[in-house]
């Protein structure tokens, strides 16, 4: 995999480049089996640089994807006069690591679904059975009424093969409008209907 940094700045930059386990990998204890190409560069004005990323080939899961993050640091130069405060830039960008899966991304956003808790009023269940971490964004709880339940909740990450509650307090939702983020970035809508019965399962909306 190869990564393209851009320095759109007037001067060259000079870019720290490391890779970490995501956040919801912070409590693994084991060496990160993957290593980037250019740790330290030095990218003209005006120009682009490519960093690639090597993978050992063992360590990460093969049934589901990975979560990880890769972090850019704009090293400020020197200050040139006394008394003058440089500030350091870090990006992070989430990477995920793809192995082969049978099922596709599609199929993963289809079969993430929802549930109400009797014994907790206001509180969804959300449950991605799939191998595939899903980001979803403008999470909508409608109620019996068609009222809204209070704000959206503008950003979840769901972990592949996990389930996740997600508290709705100002009312009991009956349905839900969220988007999903697809590979390329877009946004694809959604919408389901809840029951306290039995798990709901959203439907594309065109």
């Amino acid at each position: 995999m190869a990564v393209t940094l851009v320095n759109e700045g007037k001067q060259a930059a000079l870019a720290q480049v490391s890779l970490d386990w995501g956040e919801k990998e912070s409590g693994r204890s084991q060496t990160l089996p993957l290593a980037v190409s250019k740790p330290l560069l030095q990218i003209s004005s005006g120009q682009k640089a490519t960093v690639e990323i090597f993978y050992q080939g063992t360590g990460l899961p093969t049934d589901r994807e990975s979560y990880l993050l890769l972090s850019v640091l704009d090293v400020p130069p020197a200050a040139k006069t006394p008394h003058t405060m440089t500030v350091a830039l870090r990006h992070r960008f989430k990477l995920l690591y793809r192995p082969p899966l049978k099922n596709t991304l599609d199929d993963a956003m289809a079969g993430l679904s929802w549930e109400t808790q009797r014994e907790t009023a206001g509180r969804l269940i959300a449950d991605n059975p799939s191998p595939y971490y899903l980001t979803l964004s403008d999470i909508e709880a409608i109620g019996p009424n068609g009222q809204p339940c209070g704000q959206p909740i503008e950003h979840l990450m769901l972990p592949p093969l996990s389930t996740q509650p997600v508290d709705i307090p100002a009312c009991q939702p009956a349905s839900l409008r969220y988007q999903i983020v697809s590979d390329a970035g877009n946004l694809r809508p959604y919408g389901a209907t809840l029951s306290a019965d039995k798990k709901s399962h959203g439907s594309a909306q065109f």
